[in-house]
Order: structure tokens, then sequence, then C-alpha cells
């Protein structure tokens, strides 16, 4: 049979659908070597091979040898990946590849169905937006994704500087005069300038926020956050129409003379607000399930509503592990598979697979090991 490469999880989750798999975990170094690559990759793959022989002896290792030892043959395939980590997916057949935004601890696991947890935080405390830096004469910009924020180089045509985008056009960049009949001149007063200096930042903001939008923000759909000076933010806040620019965050600090380090420190409290107020929906989520008769927080209850399709949501507290696979409608604890396996990563992987949503929230927001909302309520 051909290789299947999967582009996205839930594929691989609705069509691979026979195991074992292999499901490898790595964490990845800036600019790490190609040989720590290797060594990590081999270990993995020995460490999974020993599993299979173990828990899974009757079924032949080498097809899977022949999908996952590219990867330590050709280290390149690791190198192209842009991540802290990376996850690999893999059945005798079919392998799924994806860079982890977030840092990842080395794992090798075979399992009937495969290892998903890790993808699934990642994810959810995935956070992409462009950052415009804001001055009064100049910008920059820069992308998030997670918790890595790297410069984006800007055309030519960017509207870097307040004086090299209005250029003739700049009204209160120096001094000006007018002149009153005789010889001599009349001159602006200060507050006359300092109003020309605001009517030119806000024609240059203009151009920035029509810049950004029609470059980055539609083309990418994608969220846009400033950072600059109170003043500097409201002013750009109120010229703007672009329809990413996002309401609730905003760095207030001045850039100028940060590093690239201190803007990423800077835009820190943006992420914590940002998983913080996803934990707080999804517990108001649950809650509002509750009231409405759609809650289940019983591991049976929960796989039998999956056996009918009728879970809309999974939500699993980081860290739960129930060492026990799904077999059939039946949860098998006793063998050799089900000793290397977490049942609560099953009932993740059939949920998405169904069209469902899997979220994880921290010990201290969430007592039972798993809960779920159903499609509808029971009668």
């Amino acid at each position: 049979m051909a290789t299947m490469t999967y582009t996205t999880l839930q594929d691989l989750l609705t069509e691979a659908s026979s195991g074992p798999f292999v499901s490898l975990y790595m964490p990845l170094e800036a600019n790490q070597s190609a040989d720590k690559s290797k060594l990590k990759m081999r270990h993995l793959l020995t460490h999974a091979k020993e599993v299979m022989a173990s828990a899974w002896p009757e079924v032949d290792w080498a097809p899977f040898a022949d999908l996952l030892q590219p990867l330590v043959d050709d280290p390149s395939q690791i190198a192209s990946l842009s991540g802290q980590g990376m996850g690999v997916l893999a059945n005798s057949d079919a392998i799924y590849i994806r860079d982890l935004e977030y840092p990842v601890s080395e794992m090798a696991m075979v399992t009937a169905m495969p290892q998903i947890l890790p993808l699934l935080l990642d994810d959810q405390r995935h956070l992409d937006f462009d950052l415009l830096t804001l001055q009064g004469d100049q910008i920059g910009l820069y992308h998030n994704a997670g918790d890595v924020l790297t410069p984006v180089a800007l055309g030519a045509d960017a509207p870097l500087t307040l004086k090299g985008t209005l250029g003739t056009e700049l009204r209160g960049g120096s001094l000006n005069s007018v002149r009153q009949g005789g010889p001599g001149a009349t001159y602006h007063g200060h507050n006359a300038k300092s109003e020309e200096d605001e009517i030119d930042r806000r024609r240059y903001y203009q151009a920035v926020d029509s810049y950004v939008a029609d470059h980055f923000s539609k083309p990418n759909a994608r969220r846009l956050v400033v950072m600059g000076l109170p003043q500097n933010i409201a002013m750009f806040c109120e010229v703007s129409r672009n329809t990413h620019l996002s309401g609730s965050m905003q760095v207030e600090a001045s850039p100028a003379n940060m590093t690239l380090s201190q803007l990423d420190e800077a835009v820190d409290p943006v992420r914590l607000e940002h998983v913080r107020q996803r934990q707080e929906a999804i517990s108001a989520q649950l809650d509002g399930a509750r009231s409405k008769g759609r809650y289940l927080e019983d591991v049976g209850g929960i796989i039998d509503a999956l056996h009918h399709r009728a879970i809309a949501q999974l939500v699993i507290r980081q860290g739960a592990r129930i060492n026990g696979r799904l077999h059939g409608q039946k949860i098998d604890t006793e063998s050799e598979m089900a000793k290397h396996n977490n049942l609560l990563n099953d009932l993740a992987d059939l949920t998405i697979a169904q069209g469902g949503t899997v979220n994880v929230l921290p010990s201290d927001l969430m007592e039972p090991a798993a809960a779920a909302i159903r499609r509808y309520s029971e009668e």
C-alpha cells in the first residue's frame, strides 16, 4: 500500500484508523545540529521498536521503519521545522509530522490509537498575531507564534518612518513661517507647531494602518496587536480601519531602543492573559453545560456518548492519566497494550475524529480527569 502523508490531525484520525500507531515527540533547540537530531531520533525509534516487540509481538516493525527511518537518515526533514518541538504519528502506511511551537518532553509510544495530547496542548496555547511597534515617527513589525517573536522584513515601500512616508507633505517637521506684508515674518508659535506635528503623526499612522492591513492582516487573516505609548496607541486606534486590529490586546510601553529579547518579554503579559481568558471560557462552557443537562464527567458515560457520536467537546485535566485502552465498547486495563496506553488519549482521538473539540485545563481549574459536553441534552 502506498504511504499516505496527512496534513491535518483530523484527516489522520478519520482515515488512518488501523493501529498500532507509533507516536514520537522530540524537543528542538535553535540551530540544532544534524548529529544531535539523528541521535535523539535514533533513541526514540529504538525505544518504540522495543515497546512494539513487547506489547504488539505479532506486528511487523519493518513497515514502520520504512516510514520513520528517513527522519534519522535525512535530518534535513527535522531541520526544516521551525518550532521548539516536533511530533510524529505513524501507523504501518501513514505518517503525520508537525512542528510544535512550545517545548515538549521526549517521548516514544506504541499504542492502538495515536497519542495526541501533546499536540492538543500545543494547539491550545497557540497565539498567532502580528505585533506593530509604534513610535511617534517610526514603526516596526514582528510576528508572534506561541511564545516566539520574530522580526518581519518590510518592503522598500513600507512606511518605516514619518519623514520617509510624508516627505514634502510634512507639515510640522520644521519651524514654519508666514510672511505678512513687510520685510519681516511672523512665525508659528509652539501651539501651532504641536498641532501640525499631531496632524503629521495622524496622517503617518493612517499610511501605516493601510500598509499593514493590505500586506499582512487581510492576506493572512491575522490579529494585529499594537505596542507603544498610550497616546500613540490611542491615536492609531482612532484612525485605524483594520478589522483585524485587536480591541482587547495591546502593550503599553515605548518600544524605542528595545532589543528583540526585551520586546519578547514585554509581550509576555499578552500571552498569559490569552491563556487565562481561554481557560476561563472553557470553564464557563462546562458550567453552562451542567445547567442545560449536557454535562458528563463519568468516563463510562463519556464512552457511551462517543459511541453515539454525541460529544461536542471533551476537556481533559492536564497531566491526568488512566492506564487502559478502548477495546470495542469495553475498557481494557489488563493487557500489555493497555499498560502502555492512556485511556483519556483514546477519548480525545475519537472526539476529534467525530468532529468534536478537545481542550486541556490545569488541575487547579478542574477536578475530574475528564469532562464532556454533549451535543444535546439527555432526555
